[in-house]
């Protein structure tokens, strides 16, 4: 009702700087776009079995909740996940249910884990989307690499930053708010 479409628009590539700027960061909308990583070889390469060659046993960390509540508000509580260092290829069994947990693993760590814990997939990346870094004026403070169960769920947050979310495979859901929802939002 002010002005908000009640679809995320797509669009089949990627906009220029100034269009993207013009059009999304500036009036704060969201934007879905296709073909953007197409050339990444991440997307040929990132099945189990090349990321357990390329990763296999090194530990990582990975966020460990009985019931994918990670630094949320559960019960009148504030929780957080059990950051648990664990190989892997270990992490990859759960993923792929060869081996049974009660619990909801993900791999989400900020603070640029992808580049920090796991450079050796850098190379798949483009760690930096030149037209994006261009329209906002700087390269990212952060990149980030998630992998989880499907039951793996981010809590409902607000981000003070830009943020560009690129899918390898699989989904990811998001639910997003207009600015104008914030007085409705419970703390």
């Amino acid at each position: 009702e002010l002005g908000w479409p009640e679809s995320v628009p797509y669009l089949d590539r990627p906009p220029s700087p100034l269009e993207f700027y013009r059009q999304w960061v500036s009036p704060n909308k969201p934007c879905i776009i296709r073909n953007a990583i197409s050339h990444w070889p991440a997307l040929k390469k990132w099945i189990s079995a090349c990321l357990r060659e390329v990763v296999g046993p090194k530990v990582v960390s990975v966020a460990v909740t009985p019931n994918s509540y990670a630094e949320a508000v559960f019960q009148d509580r504030f929780v957080m996940p059990e950051d648990r260092q664990m190989p892997f290829m270990n992490f990859l069994d759960i993923v792929e249910k060869k081996v049974t947990s009660p619990n909801v693993f993900y791999v989400q760590k900020q603070c640029s884990n992808l580049t920090e814990e796991l450079p050796e997939l850098v190379c798949d990346v483009q760690p930096d989307i030149p037209w994006m870094s261009e329209a906002l004026g700087k390269k990212p403070d952060a990149v980030n690499f998630w992998l989880g169960e499907s039951a793996a769920v981010t809590s409902l947050h607000k981000d003070h930053y830009e943020n560009l979310y690129c899918v390898i495979s699989g989904e990811k859901y998001f639910l997003l708010h207009p600015p104008s929802d914030r007085p409705f939002i419970p703390y």
